[in-house]
């Protein structure tokens, strides 16, 4: 037991706030989360765009052959490798 200790103050009340600063909290606010939800949406389209191969880079189902694969040597296709 801790003799002689009292009881620690309580804190201060809220300073009262003018209505045009929650306003502008407020406004501060929404404008972070719209700027998140854009930033969230780019992001979203960037890994599409991406995904799909549309941004320089050729996708195996998208790119040339057209999902047909790579092309091979004939020299080097036999019927033990190819199981023909």
């Amino acid at each position: 037991m801790c003799i002689g200790m009292g009881k620690a103050p309580s804190p201060p009340p809220p300073l009262e706030e003018d209505a045009s600063v929650l306003e502008q909290r407020k406004r501060m606010r929404d404008d972070q989360n719209r700027q998140m939800t854009e930033d969230k949406e780019d992001q979203f389209e960037q890994r599409v765009a991406a995904y799909s191969g549309k941004q320089g880079r050729r996708s195996l189902l998208t790119g040339r052959k057209g999902g047909t694969g790579y092309g091979m040597n004939s020299n080097l296709q036999s019927g033990k490798t190819l199981g023909i």
